[in-house]
């Protein structure tokens, strides 16, 4: 479940306003997420996660956060409570045992969630947002994901991964549309 919210939170590094100003951000933040997408959809009768590949995202996600000035343009700041976040869900994978980081996580996937719906609402240009209720979406998605894991534990099946995966997926669309509609050139240090 921690893997999934890099899913949900994470997966806009592919935004244009990362090239060419934020290249190792961009790149720690993609291998975060794509091994997030991995640890969920891998087998799922052995959960356990490599600890080599849990430190090799680890290592780069902290070395992009030692480049990146959280002081500097919006578009960068924004950036680095990315990397912060997805840092602080490598340190729980790296340790499950510690719930008091997966609590942790989830209160910061909250506070994403609550400031991307606000900037969408202020900063959308032209006003032109459909309205998406991040912190209604996260909360559906979080009891969705914790039923289809609990169903599956009861019944003794795998979960369907593809479908817990795509509901992440949707809802890191509509999370990526307001980061690359919100952010001007200037912003992102482009212009």
């Amino acid at each position: 479940m921690a893997a999934l919210l890099l899913v949900r939170y994470c997966r806009f590094q592919h935004d244009p306003k990362f090239f060419p100003w934020f290249e190792q951000q961009r790149e720690a933040l993609s291998r975060a997420v794509q091994r997030a997408e991995q640890f969920v959809l891998q087998d799922v009768t052995d959960p356990a996660v490599p600890a080599t590949a849990v430190r090799e995202v680890r290592d780069r996600l902290h070395e992009a956060i030692e480049v990146s000035d959280p002081d500097g343009p919006p578009f960068e700041a924004e950036i680095v409570d990315h990397l912060v976040f997805a840092a602080e869900v490598f340190d729980f994978i790296a340790d499950p045992g510690k719930l008091g980081a997966l609590r942790h996580a989830f209160e910061r996937a909250d506070e994403l969630a609550e400031a991307m719906e606000e900037m969408g609402r202020e900063d959308f240009p032209c006003g032109e947002w459909e309205p998406v209720e991040f912190g209604r979406l996260e909360t559906a998605a979080r009891q969705a994901d914790v039923r289809a894991f609990a169903d599956a534990h009861h019944d003794e099946v795998p979960p369907d991964v593809d479908e817990i995966v795509g509901r992440s997926r949707s809802l890191a669309d509509a999370y990526a549309e307001v980061v690359l509609n919100c952010y001007t050139d200037q912003e992102a240090g482009r212009a």
